[in-house]
């Protein structure tokens, strides 16, 4: 018997339960490894409620100094110091909302500055409820980052995905990152602590083409992951899963791999069992 190779009879394989799949083409978009690291969302949440004071002072001082300036027009008793004194403090409130609205941009980069005040408030108030998390997505020497869309997060054995808001204002100099902010959404968020360092993935964008090999035909063995391909009607040849990335239902499986093959699905293991046992009989030369 070649290695890997195990022969079972038609009847014994229905005996055994083993069934197999025809493999199909699909395509996934390739992803770069990166680190993401869970953002404090404290100071954020603190500018925000700043800016929308702010706001309001400058809209009440602006409405204050266009009456003045419509009063002293009329010839009513607003002097001309009380009209300047209302459109200098209109002028100041709207320099310190400005200033807010820039320090959006110089701290938590371009993507946060652009949302607007909706927005920010929906932002902060999923923040808050552990709907929504922020973070810093590194990858070393800034790789896969341009044109970046959307990341997967690592969470323990489940993976919550995530949308770039635009570059970060804080680098990470060990990688070489300049980094990028991203907002994870959804009831996974509440697991991600501030300061915590999760494993991610960005999306290039640029289709694989590949196989998916369901879960059951998966069989580990001297620390790979195996899958039986079948040859003939009583042969089936194990071979490694090489590159193999999870997905839903199996591993996506870029090489080693046709669409014109099946493989073992219900019974791998059993098929396992049965070529070691073959193995074990086989006498040595």
């Amino acid at each position: 018997m070649r290695d890997g190779v195990v022969a079972v009879s038609p009847a014994t394989q229905k005996v055994l339960g083993i069934t197999t799949v025809a493999l199909h083409p699909v395509q996934r978009k390739t992803q770069i490894a990166a680190f993401a690291k869970v953002l404090d969302p404290g100071p954020l949440a603190q500018l925000c409620s700043d800016l929308f004071a702010a706001e309001a002072a400058a809209a009440a001082s602006r409405a204050e100094a266009q009456r003045s300036v419509a009063l002293h027009a009329a010839d009513s008793n607003m002097s001309a110091k009380d009209t300047e004194a209302a459109i200098a403090q209109a002028k100041s409130d709207e320099t310190k909302r400005q200033l807010l609205r820039q320090r959006l941009g110089l701290e938590w980069g371009p993507g946060i500055a652009r949302l607007s005040d909706p927005k920010l408030r929906e932002l902060v108030r999923a923040l808050a409820g552990g709907l929504a998390a922020l973070v810093h997505v590194d990858t070393p020497s800034n790789e896969g980052q341009k044109d970046a869309h959307t990341i997967d997060i690592d969470i323990g054995t489940d993976s919550v995905k995530g949308t770039v808001l635009g570059p970060a204002r804080v680098a990470e100099p060990r990688l070489s990152s300049s980094g990028l902010l991203a907002e994870i959404s959804g009831p996974l968020s509440v697991r991600l602590s501030v300061g915590l360092i999760q494993s991610a993935h960005i999306d290039t964008g640029t289709p694989v083409k590949g196989i998916l090999l369901p879960r059951e035909a998966l069989v580990r063995f001297r620390g790979l992951t195996w899958a039986y391909v079948k040859q003939g009607s009583d042969q089936f040849q194990r071979r490694p899963v090489q590159d193999g990335i999870p997905e839903d239902g199996g591993l996506f499986v870029p090489q080693g791999f046709s669409s014109n093959q099946e493989v073992v699905g219900s019974g791998s293991a059993m098929l396992f069992a049965v070529e070691q046992s073959q193995a074990s009989i086989e006498p040595t030369n």
